[in-house]
């Protein structure tokens, strides 16, 4: 019984859609999440920037006023303090913005005011970073950046967790400008997009596996059919051989009981006797049947009758041709 199914044959028709099904897995897991994660940042650090220079353009209209002679300094100060202390973004308008000077001491912290008009140079978060003399460093070597650090989660002092500042130098008043995205909030917003995107993979995943399966189905039914069409092939090739050794014997066994006359032989003029080869002499009829599968029966032509029988009406035995000769 032939073998349809071997499981060599099977696997190389089930892989393409292993390898088809794996590289989509990768390509959503391994790059389309780590891409997504990586864009969210981005856009979350693209938004403190614009923040920040929101809050500077503010900085920079009082600064105008002062150098104006409108408002003295410390006017202007304390009334950009008022402002920005008042400023919240973010989905429970709680995320805001913090001042501190160059020495660093804390200048406006809206959740902090323990910290205003203190010595910050020691000051160090839950992991033992100094974050406001890096904070300095950062603005001093390139009056912008980005700095990670642990924090309290808004105005929750008993949540620490991961943070990521922006922050910028007001060269006028030597004020430093800082907003911050807690990780946290990220990390959920990709576990968002994570969720979404396993139960879009989940759809296209089984999806995949049902036209796969369906093309499998039909691949190895195919197959069958081909092996089914190989042996009946196979099975008339070997039914023909049979036939045409069998037609071939058969031909060969009728061939051998043929009796052919052939050449000169030697007959004699009077009798009709012929000579054969062993020079004995014989009646024609005994060598033809002899030498071939003939067989003769006996009778008398006409001419001979006349000359044997004169006296017998000849007609009523043999009837005559269209030109009444008898035969």
């Amino acid at each position: 019984m032939i073998n349809f199914f071997h499981p060599t044959d099977n696997f190389k028709i089930i892989l393409p859609s292993l390898l088809a099904i794996l590289l989509f897995v990768i390509a959503i897991f391994g790059v389309a999440l780590p891409a997504s994660q990586e864009n969210i940042l981005k856009q979350k650090q693209l938004m403190l920037i614009e923040l920040v220079h929101t809050v500077y353009s503010i900085l920079e209209r009082y600064d105008v006023q002062v150098k104006g002679g409108e408002i003295s300094l410390d006017e202007a100060q304390e009334l950009a303090k008022k402002q920005i202390r008042k400023l919240y973004y973010g989905p429970d308008h709680k995320n805001y913005f913090w001042i501190n000077d160059m020495h660093p001491r804390m200048i406006m912290h809206p959740y902090r005011p323990d910290l205003e008009q203190q010595d910050l140079s020691t000051f160090s978060d839950k992991s033992g970073k100094h974050l406001f003399t890096e904070i300095v460093q950062i603005v001093k070597k390139k009056g912008a950046g980005f700095v990670p650090y642990m924090w309290q989660f808004n105005d929750d002092p008993q949540k620490i967790t991961s943070k990521l500042s922006y922050v910028e130098l007001f060269q006028p008043w030597g004020w430093v400008i800082g907003t911050g995205i807690y990780l946290d909030d990220v990390h959920a917003e990709v576990a968002k997009i994570s969720k979404k995107l396993s139960y879009i993979s989940l759809a296209i995943f089984l999806l995949i596996g049902c036209l796969s399966t369906y093309i499998i189905l039909q691949q190895l039914k195919a197959v069958k059919r081909q092996q089914i069409a190989e042996a009946e092939v196979e099975r008339y090739s070997q039914n023909l051989e049979k036939l045409v050794k069998a037609r071939t014997e058969e031909l060969q066994h009728a061939q051998s009981k043929i009796k052919i006359l052939k050449g000169f032989l030697p007959i004699c003029a009077n009798c009709k006797k012929i000579r054969d080869d062993n020079g004995a002499w014989n009646q024609i009829e005994s060598y033809i049947r002899d030498h071939s599968e003939a067989e003769f029966s006996h009778g008398i032509c006409p001419v001979c009758a006349k000359e044997l029988y004169p006296d017998l009406d000849l007609s009523k035995h043999f009837p005559a041709d269209s030109a009444g000769n008898l035969s």
